[in-house]
């Protein structure tokens, strides 16, 4: 009975100590670091109108550089698949500003 109260201690203690790394190495909520990415650029509004309510700027942030056709068929697949209320008038502005910001030429 001993042992297992030693046991049962040591993996809380070992517990707790990786919480506290992984706690550590937690990203900003507030996104401050990513916001300089995503400003100062033509269809900004329009991107964060239709695409910050799903999707946070880190979330976009971490994505990898897509070239224009993919940021289409993305944005596309968000319209019909998931039902992204964008018109097409939004939909090539909202791939003109990701072409820009995470375009891979």
């Amino acid at each position: 009975m001993m042992y297992l109260k030693k046991y049962v201690l040591i993996c809380f203690v070992l517990l707790l100590a990786s919480c506290a790394d992984k706690q550590d190495s937690k990203l900003p909520e507030d996104n401050s670091d990513v916001k300089s990415l995503f400003t100062q650029t033509p269809g900004e509004e329009v991107f964060k109108t239709s695409c910050i309510t799903c999707h946070s700027l880190r979330y976009i942030q971490m994505q990898p550089p897509f070239p224009r056709k993919t940021w289409e068929k993305i944005v596309d697949k968000m319209i019909k698949n998931f039902g992204a209320p964008i018109p097409d008038s939004s939909a090539k502005a909202i791939v003109d500003y990701l072409a820009i910001v995470k375009g891979k030429q």
